[in-house]
């Protein structure tokens, strides 16, 4: 808002995450089954996990799970199951699959004046009780979560930024670090707060990782949950420290609900001198704790302008604007579909205004989540603003790639061009500039003009032709009358080299010795390295991978017949394949497990 990690120019937020994005294991290393039973998968509801996986989050009691509250901002519970004790996305039966009857937001999660997430906590409750696996009891004490502690992160997401999700959970090792180290205040940090890292990078949580456990050890030496992962800048970047949610600070809440009794604390005031402050552009949580519960948001406008206020979430809410001195001003109960509010008001001056929200009836119960946007009048013309997914591309920020592969698979990102302005917007060029720009590409051109209020969208793409660090500048030309060219810098890293290390036919095969190992690297969704050996008498030879790569093996016969295939039969993500064989010729091809499998591998024979 590290999915579901949602990339932003400024602060990345590691969600999905329903949306495809929305942080995963950088560096670490692959997990086993059965170590940790009480690792939970967010998924679609009908859904396969492999296809439909979008946060982590963990077991912390019987009947609930604990995530982060960006994964699920306005997400029904009807839509929604969890998979509780799996490793391999793949096999759904390692898992225990359960519905979910409830999701309670922490009353105050949202974003800060400095756009840090604050209380990033969101407790499911289950649709059953699931006693056939473990749970991850909460920390203990502030000594556990203390800067220099060693923790252990989970999640199934992308094994670098930019990249490919991985199919088995994963874990990483990080220290604690202090919030001062990790920007202070100044990066709107406090007590909802943990971070973790390496000054060096290299090691982070990433993009599908967000909700999923960061664990710390008790007094006794066991896992206990300190904290949930919740956003950060990229992944793995040195300097860059993933930001956690601090489970210590709202434990008082969370076993509020575990421990079967409902908080009776009013989460925000019910006048308008006991107000909850919301920014404009903010959002903000909240809970009707009983029925007949009010909570009311104070919102300073700064001047002139269109302000919007709409609440989402599945409980039923009224929304009421109220005047500085408690008026109400405009009334709405589903303006905004289903069962929320949305308050639209012509402001003509600078002034302070409430929002109040209460229940449809008076036995309503439940939580939601509020948000406001305001458009100056100002703005009469068109106004140009560029997103990547649901977050800001700022001008001179960036839109990375991550790691790319001369002549390998290309990364395309899709960039939404918005007028936010109130008249219309002429797009008048989009272009390419930099050192780099061969590396990039434009592949469809956003509309010429585009509406008031309305989108449209292009592809940028990364095609490296080079090594090392890539650096372009993307440039929308518009009518915008003051952002206008609207420039965003582009990155990446570039490995490989031109041309293809091992051949892709039988014919172009690579020979090799039994017994003997040889160096491979696929370099694309496409690639095939082929390897020929011959046995004088006949053996039993075992073919096998070492590496990183998810690889899949495949034995032919000298004629090019298959003799047999094997995936991940042997260490890790590997194959092996043992096979009596006659005196001959025979070859081998390996190949990544699907288009996003590549990286480097050893193919070792022995008898």
């Amino acid at each position: 808002m590290k999915a579901a990690k949602i990339l932003i120019a400024t602060v990345g937020l590691w969600a999905g995450e329903m949306e495809g994005q929305v942080a995963r294991i950088v560096g670490g290393g692959t997990t086993t089954l059965g170590a940790y039973p009480y690792m939970t998968a967010l998924i679609e509801k009908g859904a396969t996990p492999s296809a439909s996986q979008f946060c982590g989050a963990a077991l912390v009691a019987p009947q609930w799970v604990l995530t982060a509250g960006h994964c699920l901002e306005g997400t029904p519970a009807s839509t929604l199951e969890v998979w509780i004790g799996g490793r391999d996305l793949r096999n759904a039966a390692e898992g225990i699959r359960v519905g979910v009857s409830q999701v309670i937001t922490h009353p105050s999660f949202g974003e800060n004046a400095q756009g840090a997430l604050v209380y990033d906590f969101c407790l499911l409750k289950l649709a059953r009780p699931v006693t056939e696996q473990a749970v991850l009891p909460l920390v203990e004490a502030v000594s556990q979560v203390a800067p220099g502690v060693s923790s252990r992160v989970l999640g199934w997401g992308t094994t670098s930024e930019g990249g490919s999700s991985s199919a088995i959970l994963k874990s990483v090792d990080l220290p604690l670090v202090s919030l001062s180290v990790a920007g202070g205040t100044g990066a709107g940090l406090g007590v909802s707060h943990l971070a973790a890292g390496f000054a060096a990078g290299g090691a982070d949580s990433c993009q599908g990782d967000s909700g999923g456990p960061l664990m710390v050890r008790n007094a006794g030496g066991a896992w206990v949950h300190g904290g949930t992962v919740s956003y950060g800048d990229g992944c793995a970047r040195a300097g860059a420290y993933g930001i956690y949610g601090n489970t210590l600070t709202v434990k008082t809440w969370i076993q509020g609900y575990i421990g079967g009794v409902t908080p009776t604390v009013d989460d925000h005031g019910n006048t308008i001198t006991t107000a909850s402050s919301l920014g404009l552009g903010a959002t903000a949580g909240g809970n009707l704790e009983k029925g007949g519960d009010l909570d009311l948001f104070e919102v300073v406008v700064t001047g002139p302008g269109t302000l919007t206020v709409n609440s989402t979430g599945s409980t039923d809410v009224v929304g009421t604007l109220l005047s500085s001195s408690g008026s109400a001003l405009l009334t709405d109960d589903n303006g905004a579909g289903g069962v929320n509010f949305r308050l639209v008001r012509a402001i003509t001056a600078a002034g302070t205004f409430y929002v109040r929200v209460a229940g449809k009836t008076t036995s309503t119960t439940g939580s939601y989540g509020v948000a406001t946007s305001f458009l100056p009048t100002k703005e009469v013309a068109g106004d140009i603003v560029l997103r990547q997914g649901t977050a800001t591309l700022a001008i001179n920020g960036t839109l990375g790639f991550g790691a790319v592969k001369v002549s390998g698979a290309v990364v395309t990102k899709t960039v939404t061009v918005a007028n936010t302005g109130l008249g219309a917007l002429s797009i008048q060029e989009v272009r390419l500039l930099g050192a780099s720009a061969s590396s990039f590409r434009i592949d469809t051109q956003p509309a010429g003009t585009i509406a008031a209020g309305k989108t449209t969208s292009f592809r940028v793409s990364c095609a490296a032709v080079a090594t090392g660090a890539l650096q372009a500048v993307l440039e929308v030309v518009s009518d915008d009358p003051d952002e206008s060219p609207y420039r965003v810098n582009l990155t990446a890293t570039s490995t490989g080299s031109v041309g293809d290390d091992h051949g892709n036919t039988l014919a172009t095969a690579t020979r090799v010795s039994v017994p003997g190992s040889m160096a491979g690297n696929i370099q694309s969704g496409t690639d095939f390295d082929y390897f020929a050996f011959t046995l004088a008498t006949a053996a039993t030879v075992t073919i096998q991978t070492t590496g990183n790569l998810d690889s899949y093996g495949t034995l032919y016969s000298s004629s090019g017949s298959v003799l047999t295939e094997a995936d991940d039969t042997g260490s890790n993500l590997n194959f092996t394949i043992r096979r009596s064989l006659a005196a001959g010729t025979y070859y081998v091809a390996v190949e990544g497990y699907d288009s996003s499998s590549t990286g480097a591998f050893t193919l070792v024979l022995s008898r």
